[in-house]
C-alpha cells in the first residue's frame, strides 16, 4: 500500500526539474502540501501552478540552496503559507564532466561543494528546528552511486557524494533522540530531461542511451517513478525504523565491476 504523506508538509529543493519535479509531484498526490523549491523561476511557478490547477497544495519558492540567507526565507515562506515543514528532500545538485582533475578551478570546486554539501546543510539546518520542537521528521538526501564507486570524469562530482553520505549519517547520529530520520537516495543512470539532453549532444544519442543501459544488470537506465517512490518510502512512515542509510536505487550498476 503507497504511504499516506496526508498533513505533512515537505519541502522538495530542485523541485521543479527532473527527479525532484517526480517527487514533488508524487508526495502532492500522497496528501503533502508541499513547497517546491528551485533556481529557476519560469520553470517552478509553471510546474506549481499545474498542481494547483489539480487540486494539489503546493507553492513555489525561487531558492539558491547555496545562500543560507535564501533557504531561511525559503523555509519562513514554507513555515507561513503551508505550515511547519515535516519532510526535506535535499535532491538540488550540480553535475559535470572534468576529464583532468588538476584542471579543476577553485571556482567549480567551491561551487561544486556550495550546491551538493553546503545546500544540504542550509536546508538541513533550517528545517531541523522546526523537526525538534514536533520531535519528528524524515530528511531524504538525494546522493548518487557516484558516492561509492568513481566514475572516471567527474570530479569533484563523486567527491561531494561522498560528503553527501557523511553529512547524512552525522545527522542522523545527532538528531535521532528527537526522532528525526535522515537517510540517503542514492540514484544509478536515471532517464532524466538533462540526460537526454546530455545524449543528444552525442553522435549517436540513443546508441549512448542503450550502452549505458547495458551497464545495468537489468539491461536499461531508471525511470524518474522508479526514484520517486524510494523518496516516498524513505520520507514516509514504512521505513519509520531507518535512519543513517543509504538507499542504493541503480538496477544493480553498483555491483558490476566496469574500468
Amino acid at each position: 500500500m503507497p504511504a499516506n504523506l496526508e498533513n505533512q508538509i515537505a519541502i522538495v529543493t530542485g523541485g521543479a526539474d527532473g527527479i525532484g519535479c517526480a517527487i514533488s509531484q508524487l508526495f502532492c498526490k500522497q496528501g503533502a502540501r508541499v513547497c517546491v523549491a528551485d533556481v529557476n523561476a519560469e520553470m517552478g511557478e509553471a510546474f506549481v501552478h499545474e498542481l494547483n490547477a489539480n487540486g494539489y497544495k503546493a507553492i513555489f519558492v525561487q531558492t539558491d540552496i547555496s545562500s543560507s540567507d535564501s533557504v531561511q526565507k525559503m523555509v519562513s515562506a514554507t513555515a507561513s503559507k503551508l505550515g511547519n515543514p515535516t519532510i526535506l528532500v535535499n535532491n538540488a545538485g550540480i553535475i559535470w564532466e572534468n576529464p583532468d582533475l588538476l584542471d579543476t578551478s577553485e571556482e567549480d570546486w567551491r561551487r561544486s561543494f556550495g550546491v551538493n554539501v553546503d545546500g544540504m546543510w542550509n536546508c538541513s539546518k533550517a528545517v531541523i528546528p522546526y523537526m525538534k520542537e514536533a520531535r519528528s521528521g524524515s530528511i531524504v538526501n538525494v546522493g548518487s552511486v557516484h558516492g561509492f564507486k568513481i566514475v572516471r570524469g567527474h570530479f569533484p562530482y563523486a567527491v561531494t557524494k561522498h560528503a553527501v553520505t557523511g553529512l547524512t549519517k552525522n545527522l542522523a547520529v545527532e538528531f535521532g533522540e528527537f526522532n528525526i530520520r535522515v537517510n540517503a537516495l542514492c540514484p544509478g543512470m536515471i532517464e532524466t530531461p538533462n540526460a537526454f539532453k546530455w545524449w543528444a549532444s552525442m553522435d549517436d544519442p540513443e546508441g549512448c542511451r542503450k550502452a549505458l543501459g547495458e551497464l545495468h544488470p537489468l539491461k536499461r537506465n531508471g525511470t524518474l517513478d522508479e526514484i520517486a517512490y524510494p523518496a516516498l518510502f524513505l520520507a514516509g512512515p514504512e521505513s519509520s525504523f531507518m535512519t543513517g542509510q543509504n538507499l542504493i536505487v541503480d538496477g544493480g550498476r553498483t555491483s558490476v565491476y566496469h574500468d
